[in-house]
């Protein structure tokens, strides 16, 4: 048979990089294939003998059936990186197992390119409780270095029988991000990137979880791995290809399904170098009923296992509210000199704020000259600053300092000669770059002269030190703390200098809680804050506090996941009610921004004071609203007008009494709302609002006005 080009890429492509290899459906077809079972009260999974790849995983409910579709390592060749081996190069495995647990090992690898490849790989199989547990050791004896291992690769993913659509979701800047995989699927790599529409998700990095979800229930996939040595891309993929493309539709006209199907690529960025092994974390997968909170919970169980609170200042716990105030930005708009901060300090005193958020005080504004962290001479001297910040903090107004050590101005003075070296390298030697933000002035806003962004490497325990010295500026100007900007992300999940002390590659987020971590060994801990921009749950272990924004449609996956974990959130509005509601149902504090934090608190009285009484009435019923347990929208259910409403949530004390908040977030029409308690009948019910915040007995039924909120207590 004859191949033009395009046909010879697009077979190669299809068995090596999108989700399906080309002989997994005729192994699945084969007859009676020799397969070794191993199940638990939940799960089936098999295992063909004769290759070691899974060949079905069935959940015992016949809710989920994903077929096997081998393993894979990707090992490029010289000259051709375009090379992968899989189970059909290797020798036989051998397999051991005793009815709940198979190791598979594969050796004797032969590469048509390379030849015989000194490579041994041992994947283990585990069933637990619920859940199928994966690992690998994996030693490298040949001269190549092996850049991914994938397995188990699943196909067939579809929803369960009666639900009509599937999706993958994860956590998103404390948020939920969230993708469609059925009937419609939305393609994130790019029609040039594989010959299949894709989705990708990195765990091991800012997050160490995602979720399939259909209509009922959801498959759970995660890695366990606290220390973040290294990234596991999820690649979804939806095989053969879409059946509309002008819909991105996965099924046939008249809803009937067609062939396409999601494939679950797990993909390893291992990065085995020559001459070594490597022993990876679990990857857990496992089935669930439910809603989204199920899954969560399965990844809360191994939360529980390490979380542990950091020590903190005493107000940080406390109910309160925050300002955040630039002083300059990267265009030079000097707004006032650090002396006058004293004054932005009374308006916050009047006003009953607690936290000044300074942005912009370092030489050169915002986002510029970062991450050299001097005062701006042109805003005053070091010690009108340390006054003002003193002053403050004695009329009981704290000032916290916005940091950044996440990437380095290449415009700034010290980039070449003291912050380059510390760029996040790619595999050819060059920073990763990114355009940097863009201020005020019609000339940044398009972008004509924006200050680019090389990241810098957390994994280096050299540039760690070199941060230090730059945090220790903040701490002998006396602030309160810090707000670590862009905090939890990075523009390479790997470096791959040879001259940072890290193994090559670095995983770029494994430094970021020793940063922390070496931060607060200079300081005292009851005493001086460490807030971050959406901190990602495993930075929860060094962060006191995060802070991040939020719009209509917000989902509370964040604060799901840590239910007391000091958050704030930004309200900017001039009658900010819906998004100081938002901020009662989802125990955040309030970061007032008037003019996107150019302005002054004055300007937003009618917000100040609905948000106060907010606060006010936290203060007064904290054992219900802020002590409690954030459990969403779990445990009650709430209708307006009879329909559901979701803007609730449920907070469950340690002795079991619940609160429940709930918000009408229209701005025209009331609605009259009713709430029904799962399983357990309520004691005597009384309710409080803003403005009515003496208990009244609850009448079974609450109208609330455009914009209100109110709060049901169990008593």
């Amino acid at each position: 048979m004859t191949f033009s080009r395009r046909k010879f890429l697009g077979s190669a492509l299809t068995a090596g990089a999108s989700g399906l290899i080309a002989n997994a459906s005729a192994q699945t077809a084969s007859a009676g294939p020799d397969l070794l079972n191993l199940e638990s009260d939940s799960l089936l999974v098999s295992i063909d003998r004769k290759t070691g790849s899974v060949d079905r995983i069935e959940s015992k409910d016949g809710a989920w059936k994903l077929q096997g579709a081998g393993m894979r390592l990707h090992v490029p060749a010289p000259d051709h990186r375009f090379h992968y081996l899989d189970q059909n190069h290797a020798s036989r495995p051998r397999i051991e197992s005793d009815g709940k647990r198979a190791t598979i090992t594969w050796s004797g690898f032969e590469s048509d390119r390379m030849g015989k490849l000194d490579i041994e790989v041992k994947q283990s199989i585990q069933l637990a409780g619920s859940a199928v547990h994966f690992s690998y050791e994996i030693r490298n004896g040949s001269p190549a270095v092996i850049e991914s291992y994938t397995y188990p690769r699943l196909a067939g993913l579809k929803p369960p029988a009666g639900d009509k659509s599937l999706r993958q979701v994860a956590w998103n800047y404390s948020g939920m991000g969230s993708n469609s995989l059925w009937p419609q699927f939305g393609n994130e790599v790019g029609y040039y990137g594989y010959d299949t529409p894709a989705q990708l998700r990195n765990l091991g990095a800012d997050s160490q979880f995602c979720l399939a979800l259909s209509d009922t229930r959801g498959l759970y996939l995660g890695y366990h791995d606290q220390g973040q040595r290294q990234v596991v891309q999820v690649c979804f993929s939806l095989s053969p290809a879409y059946v509309d493309s002008f819909t991105a539709s996965a099924i046939g006209p008249g809803g009937k399904v067609a062939d396409s199907a999601v494939g679950i690529d797990p993909n390893y960025l291992c990065f085995i170098q020559p001459a070594s092994t490597q022993h990876s974390e679990t990857l857990a997968l496992e089935p669930f009923t439910g809603d989204w909170h199920a899954g969560a919970d399965i990844y809360k169980a191994w939360r529980d296992t390490w979380m542990k609170a950091p020590v903190m200042p005493l107000w940080v716990k406390e109910v309160h509210s925050w300002q955040q105030i630039q002083i300059n930005s990267s265009e030079d708009r000097l707004e006032f000199p650090y002396k006058d901060l004293v004054k932005v300090a009374k308006q916050c005193q009047y006003w009953g704020v607690k936290a000044i958020q300074l942005t912009g005080w370092q030489n050169g504004g915002q986002d510029r000259d970062f991450p050299l962290h001097d005062t701006d001479p042109r805003l005053g001297t070091s010690e009108e600053f340390k006054d003002a910040i003193a002053a403050s903090r004695k009329m009981g107004v704290e000032i916290v300092l916005f940091n950044k050590y996440a990437w380095a101005d290449v415009t700034a003075p010290a980039y070449e000669s003291e912050f380059k070296k510390f760029a996040i390298e790619d595999p050819y030697g060059s920073p990763y770059l990114f355009n940097g933000y863009n201020y005020d002035t019609p000339t940044q806003i398009g972008g004509i002269n924006a200050r680019h962004g090389a990241g810098m490497c957390q994994a280096s325990p050299l540039w760690r030190k070199r941060a230090l010295e730059e945090f220790r500026k903040s701490v002998e100007l006396g602030a309160s703390g810090i707000l670590f900007d862009e905090c939890q992300w990075h523009m390479s999940p790997y470096c791959f200098s040879k001259a940072h002390g890290h193994g090559v590659p670095g995983a770029v987020f494994s430094g970021d809680v020793p940063l922390i971590d070496g931060f607060r060994s200079v300081i005292d801990p009851e005493q001086f804050v460490f807030a971050g921009e959406s901190p990602y749950d495993l930075e929860l272990r060094t962060y006191d506090m995060s802070y991040f924004r939020i719009l209509h449609g917000f989902v509370p996956f964040a604060r799901y996941l840590a239910p007391t974990a000091p958050m704030s959130v930004a309200v900017t509005g001039v009658n900010d009610r819906q998004m100081i509601n938002a901020c009662l149902l989802y125990r955040f504090s309030m970061s007032y921004e008037p003019r996107d934090f150019h302005g002054e608190l004055d300007e937003m009285p009618v917000t100040l004071a609905y948000g106060r009484a907010v606060d006010d009435l936290r203060r007064k019923f904290r054992e219900w609203i802020w002590e409690a347990e954030f459990r969403d929208t779990q445990g009650a259910r709430v209708t307006a007008n009879g329909a559901p409403l979701d803007t609730y949530a449920v907070y469950r004390r340690k002795d079991s009494l619940r609160a429940v908040t709930l918000a009408n977030m229209s701005d025209t029409d009331s609605v009259t709302c009713e709430v029904a308690f799962d399983k357990t009948k309520p004691a005597t019910l009384h309710w409080v609002s803003p403005e009515q915040p003496e208990p009244q007995a609850w009448p079974g039924r609450l109208e609330l006005a455009p914009g209100s909120a109110a709060v049901l207590l169990e008593r």
